[in-house]
């Protein structure tokens, strides 16, 4: 026998061994002590014949002990399967476990954070481009989260009065399903379609996937300027989404009192310019800030709620001493603690660290 077969014949009888180990661990206490026993000689024998270097020995003895093996630990049926799916459960429980007590992934619906995190946006587009047909669309999707679609009418009629709901559009007849606003439209009020026309058209865009940081709250403070997420349990306001997350940044701390004085956001009585990303948000107008200002009227919070909110110039909110305020980055586009007034701090999750999906320039740390 030369090496390499005494190599493989090493590696099995070790295999053998292990397998013969693990059975009588997992079977002691449900077979015969005798079984038991009858498994350590058969082991013991092997060993044995091993350490002679009688080869012929070894294959008797390997066998032997296989069969007692199976006699107290039959095997399973489709064992490659079971340890495939064995390793599957182990790998997605330890992936929640992750997701539960350190990071958390995210997506961004909206555009209440924009310019620096952006939600599901479309844009108008006539036609595929060359990077719209199979192949290339699906790496532009996989790369940069955009794709094109079309949407055609559900039946042959007139158009008659489109329908706004939840950022969709369509027809009260039924002619025209539900697109996206923001699409370019193929059609007007009034215009006669056949069924399976293209009526709407554009590019969808996946909102910024991003990570949650779950265990740093636990041991710091939040900071002022944060991107941070938080729960909406306890949060009172007619249109904010029950059970659900929002993210926002986090801009009055505990015990402050926090006034508008557009675009200025003062805190005590003084103007925020600390950390730079609040100087930021009045000054870089040019990169698709707007400073702050206050909610439309149409968007104000129900007068009868009474907790305060910056609704107009001599507003003033007071935080209490475990209330955080969060604020939009699109303050002229999102529902904030201008609404809803402060966060208790047990609603928070966490801050927000990097985008991680898409590929755009906002991929990476987030400010």
């Amino acid at each position: 026998m030369n090496y390499f077969q005494r190599r493989r014949l090493r590696k099995q009888i070790k295999h053998v061994l292990h397998d013969a180990r693990h059975a009588r661990h997992m079977r002691e206490d449900l077979v015969d002590a005798d079984q038991i026993e009858s498994v350590r000689e058969a082991e013991r024998a092997l060993k044995d014949a091993w350490k002679r270097r009688d080869y012929d020995a070894v294959e008797r003895e390997a066998d032997v002990l296989v069969g007692r093996t199976e006699s107290i630990y039959p095997p399973k049926t489709h064992p490659r399967v079971r340890e495939y799916v064995e390793i599957l459960v182990v790998a997605v429980t330890v992936a929640m476990a992750f997701r539960t007590f350190f990071v958390q992934p995210f997506k961004i619906p909206t555009g209440s954070m924009e310019p620096t995190l952006y939600g599901i946006k479309v844009d108008a587009q006539v036609g595929k481009g060359t990077m719209d047909y199979f192949p290339l669309n699906l790496v532009r999707l996989a790369l940069f989260g955009d794709r094109y679609t079309e949407v055609k009418a559900a039946r042959s009629g007139v158009v008659n009065e489109l329908v706004s709901e939840d950022m969709h559009l369509y027809s009260r007849n039924g002619v025209i399903p539900p697109f996206r606003m923001g699409m370019a439209r193929h059609f007007d009020i009034g215009d006669y379609v056949t069924k399976g026309q293209v009526v709407a058209s554009g590019r969808v865009k996946s909102g910024d996937h991003i990570f949650v940081n779950r265990v740093r709250y636990n041991f710091t403070r939040p900071q002022r300027g944060d991107v941070f997420v938080f729960s909406t349990d306890n949060v009172s306001h007619p249109h904010v989404l029950e059970d659900t997350f929002y993210i926002k940044r986090l801009a009055g701390m505990p015990g402050e009192r926090i006034a508008i004085d557009p675009p200025w956001l003062l805190v005590d009585g003084k103007r925020l310019l600390e950390p730079d990303v609040f100087e930021r948000q009045v000054t870089a107008s040019g990169k698709g800030y707007h400073g702050y200002v206050f909610p439309q009227m149409n968007q104000r919070m129900d007068p009868r709620t009474p907790r305060p909110v910056l609704v107009q110039p001599d507003s003033v909110l007071q935080l209490a001493d475990d209330e955080y305020l969060p604020l939009g980055d699109n303050t002229r586009h999102s529902l904030d603690g201008r609404y809803f007034g402060g966060i208790d701090r047990e609603n928070i999750v966490g801050p927000a660290v990097t985008v991680y999906w898409p590929l755009s320039p906002r991929w990476g740390r987030i400010r």
